[in-house]
Formats: structure tokens, sequence, C-alpha cells
């Protein structure tokens, strides 16, 4: 299979915040509508409060993506969108969980939105960086298999 880079010059994050960004809107009203149905206004306000929620933390990573300027180096770009991801999980629970108890919120519906929101802005998300055929991994060198050579035909003692 034949590697294609990506072009000079594009931009992985705006094209991964296209593919994340549009399937996740139409994810929300969804949520809110289901939400709505099992339990009534409050779980609906919930939901649509757990997909603003959601929606905003993920843009945001894009947001500090683009700014550590990792594009360039591929090892760097996945190390950073790594830790962006832990932080957005980590800071996504702590709003979760400070906000368990409040009365005027219906917590599973905000949860269960804030999570289906969050699964398909990921997915996407990773689709679009496939698509964008940007290399993760430095080129094999020129001549070999993990340092034999093609000659190399003995075989290993057991």
């Amino acid at each position: 299979m034949t590697h294609t880079p990506a072009r000079e010059g594009s931009d992985p994050f705006a094209a991964m915040l296209r593919g994340a960004f549009l399937p996740t809107l139409v994810v929300g009203p969804i949520a809110v509508l289901v939400a709505w149905l099992a339990g009534g206004g409050k779980a609906a306000w919930s939901a649509g409060l757990g997909f603003v929620v959601a929606i905003a933390f993920f843009a945001l990573g894009m947001v500090v993506m683009s700014r550590l300027n990792s594009a360039a180096d591929p090892l760097r770009f996945l190390a950073s969108a790594m830790a962006v991801f832990l932080g957005q999980m980590i800071f996504l629970l702590l709003v979760i969980v400070a906000l368990k108890d409040a009365s005027w919120l219906d917590g599973t519906a905000f949860g269960l939105t804030a999570l289906a929101v969050a699964l398909v802005w990921q997915v996407f998300q990773v689709v679009a960086f496939v698509r964008s055929r940007r290399p993760v991994f430095d080129a094999p060198a020129a001549g070999g298999r993990m340092g034999r050579t093609p000659h190399d035909h003995r075989r290993r003692p057991r």
C-alpha cells in the first residue's frame, strides 16, 4: 500500500474540526429529543446543557491543539493529541461529578448526552484525521526490516 503524505500547509486541525463538528451537531438534538420523550422538560434541558458543555470542551481542544503548533512533527502531534484528549476527559468527568447532586439538573440525561457527544466527536475526529493521510511515524530506513538484511535467512536458535 502506498502512503501519500498530506499536502504541505494543510491544516489537520481544521480537517478534524470539520469532520467531528457536523456529526456531533446531529447527535445533540437527537439526544435532547430522546431525553424529552423519556423524562420531560428537565431531562431535555439537562441533555441540552450536556450537549453544549461537551461540544465546547472538544472544540476548545482543537483550538489548544492548533496553538501547540505540533502538526509539523508527527510524534509531537500524536503526543499532544493524547495529552489534550486525556485533559478533556478528566475535565468533563470533573464537571459531571460537580453537577451530579444539582437538584435543577437531571444527571442521567446530562451524563448520557455528554458521553454520546464525546464518543461521536472522538470517532469522527479520528476518521477525519485518518482521511487527512498525515504520517504518524517515521519512514522505515532503506534496506531492512528491523536491522536484518535481506540476505540474512539464518534461523534463530531456540
